[in-house]
This record gives C-alpha cells, structure tokens and sequence, in this order.
C-alpha cells in the first residue's frame, strides 16, 4: 500500500470506519509480527504480543499526527510494550525465530538441507545476541529481523540518524565476533581419553 492511501486508510480508521481499520491491520500485520516475534519466546506469544501491539495502536489512534509517517508512529507506540516484554525474558528463554513454527512462517527455502542449515544459523546468532548489550542487540533485531529502516528506528527510538547506524555497525561487529567464536568452539574436536586409540 503506497504511503498516501496508507494515510487515507488511517483517517478513516480515526473516523470509526471498521473496514478501514481491518485494512489496516492486514496491510501492516506483517512487519509488526516480525517484529514481536523476534522478541517473544514462542510462536503463540508472538502472536499474542502482536494483537498486545495492535490493541494499543487502536487506544492512540487519536494521538497520531495526520500526514507523518504512521509506521514509524507505529512503532515508538509498540517499541515499549515490546522491548520491554524481550528483556524481561532474554536471559532466560530463546527468541522466538529459533521456534519451528515461526520458521516455517517466514519466507526461506523449501529445501530441508538449507533449513537446517538457516536454523543453525540461527541459533548461533540467537546466543551470540544474548551476550551482547541489550541496546545493541534490539537495533539487530529491529533492523536484520524485522526489516525496519534506519529512518524508523531512528524515529521510534528517538536517536539521530547517524547513532543508530554507527551503533548498529558496533551491534553486527561484536554479533559477528559472537558466531565466529561459538563456530569456532563447535571445531575444536573433543580431546581423546588417555586410553583412547590404545590397543592392549
């Protein structure tokens, strides 16, 4: 949906129109799950979240400035409820793209070898982003995963320009040295008994 008739869909949602509001949701549903989903622990709090997110769209429909842009809006309203909701869980649970169901949800290969190998891909970055600065570790997400643009986080986390890109550059950088490491320990073979390869 071009962003004019987005912006038109809106104002008839502020006016009460239900079809426009149901527009609405279906037009923007996708990048506002990928993004609840990448802090959530499972497929069904994802989806949880998301109608969380929606809810609370739909309490400050009223606040949105007609003309701006609505999904950067969207997402300073729902960055809280999301943020939050991933930092009370990071340490103890995995993100929710390591779940099966989300995976088989989101566009990737139908080839069996290249989904395993995406979902260890994954599952390496997935603890390598547990051991980054929380910060750091949601511009990833809100940038690589949910597919957000500079601009929009920059809006929605109300940072300049410039440090959500030289931040973000810091947050691939040490997630990279992450997945390097943990490949790295994945290599090294087990060290052999005392009395293993020894024929009596």
């Amino acid at each position: 949906m071009e962003p004019e008739e987005l912006e038109h869909t809106v104002e008839r949602c502020r006016e009460g129109d239900e079809d426009a509001w149901t527009t609405l949701v279906n037009t923007t549903l996708r990048p506002i799950y990928r993004l609840c989903a990448s802090y959530a622990p499972s497929a069904a709090e994802a989806e949880e979240l998301t109608q969380e997110v929606y809810f609370k769209l739909w309490e400050n429909l009223h606040r949105y400035t007609a003309g701006s842009n609505f999904m950067a809006w969207a997402w300073r309203v729902a960055k809280n409820l999301i943020i939050d909701s991933y930092r009370r869980g990071r340490r103890e649970r995995d993100a929710a793209w390591l779940d099966p169901e989300i995976l088989d949800r989101l566009p990737g290969s139908d080839n069996p070898h290249e989904q395993a190998e995406r979902r260890q891909r994954l599952g390496l970055i997935g603890v390598a982003l547990r051991q980054i600065d929380e910060d750091l570790a949601s511009l990833v997400l809100m940038r690589d995963f949910a597919g957000m643009s500079y601009q929009e986080i920059s809006e929605a986390l109300e940072l300049p320009l410039g440090t959500v890109k030289s931040r973000l550059n810091r947050a691939r950088m040490e997630l990279a040295t992450g997945v390097r490491r943990r490949l790295q320990i994945r290599a090294v073979p087990p060290a052999a008994g005392p009395a293993e390869g020894r024929v009596s």
